[in-house]
């Protein structure tokens, strides 16, 4: 099941950015209480950042790595 967000294609990739250039930031997301804690930890660093457009992220992001799950393992 996927969910389809209204996302500009830009501010997805400040997002990425984002998560994927700081461990800190990454470890601090998957250790959030709750989704809109995490949101907000993105937030500080995206300017401007929806809490619609955290959760289209979170969703490409998702769909991205059940795709490579199914691939099978990375190397």
């Amino acid at each position: 099941m996927s969910i389809n967000f209204e996302m500009n294609e830009e501010k997805h990739i400040k997002v990425l950015d984002a998560i994927l250039g700081d461990a800190d930031l990454m470890m601090a997301l998957n250790a959030a209480e709750d989704f809109e804690s995490g949101y907000q930890l993105v937030a500080e660093r995206v300017p401007g950042l929806t809490l619609e457009e955290f959760a289209g992220s979170m969703e490409m992001l998702r769909q991205i790595v059940m795709a490579q799950m199914e691939k099978g393992p990375v190397q």
